[in-house]
C-alpha cells in the first residue's frame, strides 16, 4: 500500500458475515472534514485533530478524508508535521490527505505523515474501497478559473464506475448566491465550480473543502455536495459548534458535533423601552449563560437604548459591558453595535412616534416588529 503517492489504488474489502446462507455487507463509512489550519502555535487546532481521530474509531469508519486546509501554510507545515505521525499511528483506518490552496506546496517533498495515511497529489487519484470508487482531484493554483476547474471536474468524471457509488474529492470555491467570501476564509478565487455542473456528471457524492463557516449539505438531482466546515473556529467568523460529516455510502450524510474550541454567538437585545439600566439588564442576562470550557462567547449587544436617561454614551456602555464579559468569562468578548437614542430623546415627534408605538398591543405587533418600525423612524430622523 502506498503512502505519499502520486498516484496509486487502495482497495479495502468490505466486512463481510454470514447470516442464514446469505452475505450481508457492511457500507464503507467516511469521516470527512477539511479546514483544519494546523499551526505550530494553536494548541486547540490540534486537539480537534486528535477529537477527529477519536470520532472515527468510535464509529468504526473505513477512511478519514480531510479535503484541504490541514495546515495553515507550508512553514507551519514544516516544522509540525511530525506530530501527525503519533496521532494517525494507531489509527485503523486508512486516512486521505487533499492539498488545499494554504498547504499545496509543502507535500511536494514526499514527507513520512503516519501509518496508512495517503497524500493526493496529482489529479484523478483512484481510490476503492469495497464497491466504492472515490476519485481525487486536489488543488492547483493554476486553476484559479470556473472554464479550468470545470475542465478538471469533466476529466475526474472519466474515471467513475456505473457499476460502483462514486466520490469525488475536491477543494475550491462553489459558486452560489447563498455563499459569502469571507465564508471561505478568504476572498479570492481558489477552483470555483458551479453546483449545477454536477448533475449531469456520475458522482453521487462530493466531499469537499474550502468553506469554513458551517457544515453545509446541498443535494442536487440525487447527488450531495458537503461542506464540512472548519472542525474547529480558525476565526470568529466561525461561530457555533463545530462538526464533521459522517458518510455510510448509500446514505444521506450525517452531521456529527466534535466538542473542539469554538466562537458562540449570544446576543442581548436591548430596547429603548427599558426602565432597566444597560448595564443591570447586561449582567442579569450573563446569569442564564452557561458556557463550556471549549467555548468562547461573543455578546452581541444589539437595539437601542437612552443614553441620556441613564447618563451613558456608546463608548462608555461598551467600554462597561466589555469589562463586565471579562470577568464572567475571560476568552469572551463584546460585540457592540446597540444605538443611543438619547440625542433623540427631547425631541417631541420622536417621543410621540415612541408612546404610540409602546401602546401597540404585542398580538397586533411583536417585538421584533416594534424593532424594526422604531429603526425606520430613526433612520428617517437622523
Amino acid at each position: 500500500m502506498s503512502e505519499n503517492a502520486n498516484f496509486g489504488v487502495i482497495i479495502h474489502v468490505y466486512t463481510a458475515t454470514k447470516q442464514h446462507n446469505h452475505t450481508e455487507v457492511i457500507a464503507v463509512r467516511i469521516l470527512h472534514t477539511s479546514d483544519l489550519h494546523l499551526r505550530t502555535d494553536t494548541l486547540e487546532r490540534w486537539e480537534a485533530l486528535e477529537l477527529i481521530v477519536d470520532k472515527a474509531k468510535e464509529n468504526l469508519v473505513d477512511v478519514l478524508v480531510i479535503c484541504g486546509d490541514l495546515f495553515d501554510s507550508k512553514e507551519d507545515a514544516t516544522k509540525s508535521y511530525e506530530r501527525l505521525r503519533k496521532i494517525f499511528s494507531e489509527a485503523p483506518f486508512q486516512t486521505l490527505i487533499l492539498p488545499g490552496n494554504h498547504d499545496e506546496t509543502f507535500y511536494e517533498d514526499g514527507l513520512y505523515l503516519g501509518n496508512n495515511v495517503t497524500v493526493i497529489l496529482s489529479e484523478n487519484n483512484v481510490f476503492e474501497f469495497g464497491d466504492v470508487k472515490i476519485i481525487a482531484v486536489p488543488f492547483k493554483k493554476e486553476h484559479s478559473s470556473s472554464k479550468e476547474t470545470v475542465k478538471v471536474i469533466h476529466e475526474a468524471n472519466t474515471h467513475t464506475s456505473h457499476t460502483k457509488p462514486n466520490i469525488l474529492l475536491f477543494h475550491g470555491e462553489l459558486i452560489a448566491p447563498f455563499y459569502e467570501p469571507d465564508d471561505f476564509g478568504e476572498r479570492g478565487r481558489y477552483m470555483p465550480i458551479d453546483l449545477s455542473i454536477f448533475k449531469s456528471l456520475n458522482f453521487q457524492y462530493i466531499l469537499a473543502g474550502h468553506f469554513h463557516t458551517k457544515l453545509s449539505i446541498l443535494k442536487t438531482s440525487d447527488k450531495f455536495f458537503i461542506y464540512p466546515g472548519s472542525p474547529v473556529s480558525i476565526t470568529k467568523k466561525e461561530r457555533g459548534k463545530r462538526k464533521v460529516n459522517l458518510l455510510e455510502v448509500g446514505k444521506e450524510p450525517q452531521e456529527l458535533e466534535i466538542e473542539s474550541f469554538y466562537y458562540e454567538e449570544l446576543e442581548i437585545r436591548l430596547s429603548i423601552f427599558d426602565e432597566q439600566n444597560p448595564v443591570d439588564k447586561f449582567i442579569e442576562k450573563l446569569k442564564n449563560f452557561n458556557t463550556p470550557a471549549n467555548c468562547s462567547p461573543i455578546f452581541k449587544v444589539t437595539g437601542h437604548f437612552d443614553g441620556a436617561k441613564h447618563a451613558l454614551s456608546e463608548s462608555e456602555l461598551n467600554s462597561k459591558l466589555q469589562a463586565i464579559a471579562k470577568n464572567f468569562n475571560p476568552k469572551s468578548e463584546v460585540e457592540f453595535l446597540a444605538k443611543d437614542l438619547g440625542r433623540l430623546s427631547n425631541n417631541p415627534v420622536f417621543e410621540k412616534i415612541l408612546e404610540k408605538v409602546g401602546k401597540i398591543n404585542d398580538e397586533e405587533l411583536n417585538e421584533e416588529d416594534k424593532r424594526q418600525l422604531i429603526d425606520i423612524f430613526i433612520n428617517a430622523m437622523i
